[in-house]
């Protein structure tokens, strides 16, 4: 079967001052031809810790990361030991995105306190 999910995300920007903006793709349609995904949730302390990817061998596809702590917040890395933070997330943030051919094993680290990461990532 194709075209498994279904994807849809708009941002809108309002500012007296400035041009209003409002950017959106709406039912773009993805087909995973593996059908390996993990959802999970786990808890994300302030030493970083490796995001278990399960059955996953690499997470090439789509991810979905939601920062669940309602004050702190938490950071992704591209592997261990990784030079930067490549996606920050506030409390009650989300990012939508496709990993990058050079991740192999995702890290995160929390910044102040344990934060609790619910996610899913599809491989391709």
């Amino acid at each position: 079967m194709a075209n498994e999910f279904t994807l849809n995300a708009s941002l809108a920007y309002e500012d007296s001052e400035s041009a209003d903006l409002l950017l959106s793709v709406v039912d773009k349609l993805v087909s995973i031809t593996t059908k390996k995904f993990i959802h999970a949730k786990q808890s994300i302390g302030t030493s970083e810790e490796a995001i278990d990817l399960g059955e996953l061998t690499a997470p090439l596809g789509w991810a979905i990361f939601i920062n669940r702590d309602s004050t702190n917040y938490l950071e992704i890395r591209s592997g261990s030991g990784a030079a930067n933070d490549v996606i920050r997330l506030n409390a009650g943030e989300f990012a939508l995105f496709r990993f990058g051919s050079d991740v192999t094993a995702p890290y995160a680290i929390a910044n102040t306190a344990a934060c609790q990461l619910e996610y899913a990532i599809f491989a391709p």
